[in-house]
């Protein structure tokens, strides 16, 4: 599958500051989760078909594999601290606090210090994580990971506040119980997958796996194994010169319509028109 970023530290942790271009550009995915908080601004967040305002004090955040990209208001700077992390940077007895990273969502930051007024001011808390990122002093990492639990604890508290204690608990088990689901997709999404396949795999009926895929991931089963095809096609598309017929059923898709259909849907182009804005971008 496709990866617009790779960690090259030791620590599964990366921060940097950006502003997105005016032109909005097709929307991209990473397989680790993604915070942003935008420093100054205003402009639209695109999460798959949806559109949602973002300005100054907000937080955004992205579960793997969601598809996103922003663009800024006409004449307006629009800019953001970005922090990518994978679940590993916490240890397996604290990955529960990565619940509130189940789907894409936005908060501002008065709402998350309403609930905690002890938590230093956003810009000071990324501007001081991003000094300690780019020197790299002993025991950065340490460092890094403790803010980051501190962070992600807080978060966790307020979306739970948001949820009856049982619909919470059920949500923890969900997310536990749909992983290995998960883990088989991204090992042979490129074989002809069915439901029945994940329930196998899961040990449940294809009603009930069909039921713990929509409310773990935010997808359909069909949908979120359609993405992973078109991530691995635009791989291809713009790693090789394979034909396009080669490269959809290399990617998974047993015939041409779908796999026209979900690449127009999803990447707003063709896969030739696709590949033709690669080559004049080099």
């Amino acid at each position: 599958m496709q990866e617009l970023f790779a960690f090259e530290a030791p620590v599964p942790f990366h921060l940097f500051e950006y502003s997105p271009p005016d032109v909005r550009g097709e929307q991209h995915w990473h397989s680790f989760y993604e915070i942003g908080y935008c420093i100054e601004g205003s402009g639209t967040f695109y999460f798959g078909d949806r559109a949602v305002r973002v300005s100054a004090g907000d937080l955004q955040f992205f579960p793997p594999y969601e598809p996103h990209i922003a663009k800024p208001d006409p004449g307006r700077a629009f800019r953001f601290f970005f922090l990518y992390f994978g679940a590993d940077l916490f240890p397996d007895e604290d990955r529960q606090m990565l619940l509130a990273f189940r789907q894409t969502s936005v908060v501002n930051e008065h709402v998350l210090r309403g609930s905690n007024p002890d938590l230093l001011p956003l810009p000071r808390f990324f501007e001081s994580m991003l000094e300690e990122y780019e020197t790299r002093k002993t025991g950065y990492g340490a460092l890094l990971r403790s803010r980051m639990l501190d962070l992600c604890v807080r978060l966790h508290r307020l979306e739970e506040s948001l949820h009856t204690r049982e619909s919470w608990n059920g949500m923890l088990k969900s997310l536990h119980q749909v992983k290995p689901a998960l883990d088989f997709i991204e090992r042979h999404f490129r074989e002809p997958l069915k439901l029945q396949d994940l329930a196998a795999v899961l040990s449940l009926s294809e009603s009930r796996t069909r039921h713990l895929f929509k409310a773990s991931v935010g997808k359909g089963f069909k949908e979120y194994l359609a993405f992973a095809r078109i991530q691995e096609a635009k791989r291809m598309l713009a790693k090789s010169d394979m034909s396009v017929t080669d490269i959809y059923l290399a990617s998974g898709f047993q015939s041409s319509a779908p796999f026209y259909r979900s690449f127009q849907q999803l990447v707003g182009y063709s896969p030739l028109q696709y590949r033709c804005r690669l080559s004049h971008q080099e």
